[in-house]
C-alpha cells in the first residue's frame, strides 16, 4: 500500500507541476481512495479541486487540517480556497492560523492585509502588509500591494519609499518606474520624477505607447513652470499623440507666454485656454489610462515584474 501512495502523491505532484490540475486530481483521488486520511494527497486534492472549481475542494483541505493542525500549508491553502468561494471570514481565520504556525508566510500575511483593508481595518491591513513586504523580496507582491494602499490613503511620500524599493529590484519594469515618476511628482520632488518618465520612456518600446511617458515629463516641467521647455515637449507630442491633448495643451502654453492665437483663430471666437487644473486632470487622466495597459501586460505575465 506504501508504494501506491507513494506513487499517487508522486503522480498527483507532477502533474501539479506540470500545470494539469485535471490529472493532479484524479492522481490524488486515486490514491486517497487507499489512503483517504493521507495529508499530502488531501492538500492535492484540495489545491488541484481549486483550480479546477471542484464541489469538495474545500472539503479536502478541512480534512488536512483537522488530520494536521500544526500543518501551516495545509491551513494557508485552506484559507485560498475559502476566499476563492467568497467566504472571507473564514479564509481571514485560516490564514491567521497559517501565520501563527509560520510567522514568515508573507503571502498569508499579504493575504490577511488584503482582508483586514477590506473590512476597514486600515491599520492592521498597514501592519500585515508592511509585515509582508519586509519578509519577501523587495519587488514582491505585498510591496506591490503597499505601494497602492499608501497612495489610495493619500501617504505619497510612504508609498514613494516603497516604489524605489521595487523599482531598484526589478530595473527593467515599466510600471515600477512609473509609480516612482508620479508618486515624486506628487512629493514635489520633480528631479527624481523626470528621471523616472525618462526610465519609462527609455524602457517602453511598444509601438503607440511613445506619448505616455512625455505626458508624465510634460507635468515635471509644467509644475516648474518652464514654459520653453514645456513647449519643446507639446510639439514631440503633437505627432505621436494618441488622445488628441496637443491643441489643448498648445493653448494652455500660449496663454501662459502671452501669445497671440494661432492666425487661422478669430482671437474674439477663439475657444478659452483650458485652465491648469483641466490640463492637470488630463495629462492625470492618460497616465491612469497607460497604468492599465501596463497592469495588463504585467497580468499576462502572471504578475511578474521584469527584472
Amino acid at each position: 500500500m506504501g508504494s501506491t501512495v507513494d506513487d499517487a502523491r508522486d503522480r498527483a505532484r507532477g502533474f501539479w507541476d506540470a500545470a494539469d490540475f485535471d490529472a493532479s486530481l484524479s492522481a490524488a483521488l486515486e490514491g486517497l481512495g487507499s489512503a483517504p486520511d493521507d495529508v499530502e494527497l488531501l492538500v492535492l486534492a484540495g489545491r488541484a479541486g481549486v483550480e479546477v472549481d471542484a464541489d469538495d475542494a474545500v472539503d479536502h483541505l478541512r480534512r488536512a487540517t483537522e488530520l494536521a493542525p500544526d500543518n501551516a500549508g495545509a491551513w494557508h491553502h485552506l484559507g485560498e480556497a475559502l476566499a476563492a468561494e467568497g467566504s472571507l471570514e473564514e479564509a481571514e481565520a485560516a490564514f491567521r492560523r497559517a501565520v501563527e504556525l509560520d510567522p514568515d508566510d508573507q503571502l498569508a500575511l499579504t493575504h490577511l492585509g488584503h482582508t483586514a483593508l477590506a473590512a476597514g481595518r486600515r491599520d492592521e491591513g498597514v501592519r500585515y502588509l508592511a509585515r509582508a513586504a519586509d519578509i519577501a523580496h523587495a519587488a514582491s507582491s505585498a510591496s506591490i500591494s503597499l505601494v497602492d494602499m499608501y497612495r489610495s490613503f493619500g501617504q505619497y511620500e510612504d508609498a514613494l519609499v516603497q516604489a524605489r524599493r521595487i523599482a531598484e529590484a526589478a530595473p527593467e519594469d515599466r510600471l515600477a518606474w512609473l509609480d516612482v515618476g508620479e508618486l515624486a511628482l506628487q512629493t514635489g520632488q520633480l528631479d527624481e520624477a523626470r528621471a523616472a518618465f525618462e526610465r519609462v520612456r527609455d524602457l517602453d518600446e511598444v509601438p503607440g505607447h511613445e506619448a505616455y511617458p512625455l505626458h508624465g515629463i510634460l507635468q515635471v516641467e509644467l509644475a516648474r513652470q518652464r514654459w520653453e521647455p514645456a513647449g519643446e515637449l507639446v510639439a514631440q507630442i503633437a505627432a505621436i499623440d494618441p488622445r488628441g491633448l496637443s491643441t489643448a495643451l498648445t493653448a494652455f502654453l500660449r496663454a501662459q507666454t502671452g501669445e497671440a492665437p494661432a492666425e487661422d483663430e478669430d482671437e474674439d471666437e477663439a475657444t478659452p485656454p483650458p485652465t491648469r487644473e483641466e490640463v492637470d486632470r488630463v495629462l492625470a487622466d492618460s497616465l491612469t489610462d497607460y497604468r492599465r495597459m501596463l497592469i495588463d501586460d504585467r497580468l499576462l505575465r502572471g504578475g511578474d515584474l521584469v527584472g
